[in-house]
């Protein structure tokens, strides 16, 4: 949808100057500011609750939001949100992976105002952006693109009637 901003779609685009005529942009960052600020702590934080068995702020915070079982949805949250910045920084199953990453996102806005987070606006964003690539899909800089993902249903020729 938003591949190309002005001239001819038809023209050959360089990879590079489609950048930043494209979705990529917003993917890439958000992508990287999710992993950075949440993923990479949040998977390291699980990993060392499993296998060394050092405390984690993750599973007070969940239990003291009511939330069953905190020993392994917290794990499970930090593996959704560290592979869903993996997947929107490499453009693979965009599309999926924000689906997958909205309703860990509504639960959190559910229970953050009973916990007092403060990361309430950050939540806001990523939803949004979740919001804005399942709507036009990882961009022209991608797997999806290379693989050509989730474009082969809308470029099939429609069938005549009668035909």
């Amino acid at each position: 949808m938003i591949d190309y901003v002005g001239g001819n779609p038809a023209a050959n685009h360089s990879p590079l100057g489609s950048l930043f005529k494209t979705i990529s942009v917003l993917r890439i960052g958000a992508g990287v500011m999710l992993m950075t600020r949440h993923g990479w702590t949040a998977a390291v934080g699980a990993y060392q609750l499993w296998w060394k068995d050092q405390n984690w702020d993750w599973v007070k915070n969940f239990n003291d939001a009511g939330i069953p079982y905190p020993q392994f949805v917290a794990p499970a949250v930090a593996l959704v949100v560290a592979v869903v910045a993996l997947s929107w920084i490499t453009g693979f199953l965009t599309r999926l992976f924000a689906v997958v990453f909205m309703p860990v996102l509504i639960g959190f806005l559910i229970l953050s105002p009973q916990t007092g987070s403060i990361y309430t606006e950050a939540a806001w964003l990523y939803l949004f952006v979740s919001f804005t690539l399942l709507l036009f899909g990882s961009g022209a800089i991608s797997l999806d693109k290379l693989f050509n993902f989730g474009e082969s249903w809308s470029s099939r020729p429609k069938k005549r009637k009668g035909w």
